[in-house]
């Protein structure tokens, strides 16, 4: 009981991080992938530009090949529409792409919500769900939260995804319910959830994990 109290109070305070962000930042209308490059001067990101080019094309993800939003066919439709099949929810999809002028951050974004894909999914996966697996979704989770923290912090224009993934509160209940029902796995472990030094590197994790490949350090 105390590792959930703690972790509760971990994800409230992360999570009212975040909100506080993006409410006060601008949402960019402008859909732009070719901007000036950030250096490691500015902000170390966890991927570089041609590995973020190489997930939005594995993922076709474009400004030329996402569906425009009178494509949508009701607005009943509108949470868990794929129009163009490539397994990211074309509102959170536009999204990105207008939200974000940086394929990084797009990548990124794609990253995430595979994540929360994966996170959602546990809530009514009857198998029974493996300890370690319970722990690297709950680590991930905290993981990218505080990437996206840290970003922040050096990069002021960059708002994290995560309330336009979890945009309605159906979708906020699913993932209170999914990360509960982790925890409680967790508990009755020997695993402890430990908070990484380096955490915008699962991002990198997610993305090798997504192309099959291992990142050469530059």
């Amino acid at each position: 009981m105390h590792l959930l109290y703690s972790l509760s109070v971990i994800f409230y305070v992360v999570t009212s991080l975040v909100t506080s962000s993006t409410l006060a930042a601008p949402i960019k209308t402008v859909i732009k992938l070719s901007p000036v490059p950030i250096t490691q001067h500015t902000v170390e990101l966890p991927l570089n530009e041609y590995h973020a080019l190489e997930i939005l094309a594995l993922k076709k993800v474009s400004s030329s090949q996402v569906p425009r939003p009178y494509e949508i066919l009701s607005t009943n439709d509108k949470v868990m529409n794929d129009i163009n099949h490539n397994n990211i929810r074309d509102d959170y999809e536009r999204l990105l792409l207008s939200q974000y002028q940086r394929p990084e951050y797009v990548a990124m974004g794609i990253l995430a919500a595979a994540h929360w894909d994966r996170l959602l999914a546990t809530l009514n996966q009857k198998d029974r769900i493996l300890s370690i697996t319970a722990l690297s979704l709950i680590t991930n989770n905290i993981a990218i939260n505080q990437c996206y923290y840290s970003l922040q912090q050096v990069d002021n224009t960059l708002i994290s995804p995560i309330l336009n993934y979890f945009n309605t509160d159906q979708q906020l209940v699913i993932k209170d319910k999914a990360e509960e029902k982790l925890l409680a796995i967790i508990a009755t472990s020997p695993f402890t959830i430990t908070f990484e030094p380096q955490p915008c590197q699962r991002f990198t994790l997610l993305a090798e994990s997504m192309l099959q490949t291992t990142f050469i350090p530059q």
